[in-house]
């Protein structure tokens, strides 16, 4: 679905502990510059960069690293409910879950599905950070990406991968919770954040 470099990430939960170590971090004119004359060389980086190999890097004329264009919520068959999108690829969409929050029917099984692109150069150890706190306590989520060279093809990234979550039920848990989303990579470069209420209710 999409190229990961080194490590796959994009689709399912990967081991948060995979790192590219700072010696192997290199940009894309690195490599191509090194060991020309070696042909199997050559093909190794065409796998390991993909487009990029060819200049697809993405819009040079945004500077952003990673572009985030859809959040999704999406619900299992049997609830027969249409997923919800959220645009974050710009201010106005940002601005517009900041505002609406996500609201979830208690019990209702569900996950979440990242749409983003990589762009200018190799990015290493992308991950999601995702804080959940209502009144004193507070949960976070840490989930390893992936690292990818950069392109204009969308990568996907899903959680959980293979089931669903289900959303708390029963009085206690009813209510609204207060969430912010990080995409950070492992040189701590923080790419995009974002806040919005999550609303756990009894009925839609």
């Amino acid at each position: 679905m999409s190229d990961a470099v080194g490590e796959e990430g994009t689709t399912g939960e990967v081991a948060s502990v995979f790192q590219v170590p700072k010696a192997a971090a290199s940009t894309i004119e690195e490599i191509l510059a090194k060991d020309t004359e070696d042909e199997s060389l050559r093909k190794y980086k065409e796998s390991l960069l993909g487009t990029a190999i060819n200049g697809n890097t993405g819009d040079k004329s945004d500077p952003r690293r990673v572009i985030v264009d859809e959040f999704i919520v999406m619900f299992a068959p049997e609830e027969e409910r249409s997923n919800l999108v959220y645009r974050l690829d710009t201010a106005e969409g940002i601005e517009e879950m900041n505002k609406n929050g996500i609201t979830l029917k208690e019990n209702v099984k569900y996950k979440f599905i990242i749409k983003f692109r990589v762009q200018h150069d190799i990015l290493h150890g992308l991950k999601f950070v995702n804080t959940v706190s209502r009144m004193l306590l507070s949960d976070t989520d840490e989930l390893m990406i992936g690292s990818y060279p950069p392109s204009t093809n969308i990568h996907v990234f899903e959680f959980p991968r293979f089931d669903y979550e289900t959303a708390p039920s029963g009085m206690m848990y009813r209510g609204k919770y207060n969430c912010k989303s990080t995409f950070i990579d492992q040189d701590n470069n923080k790419h995009l954040e974002f806040k919005y209420n999550l609303h756990i209710r009894d009925k839609w």
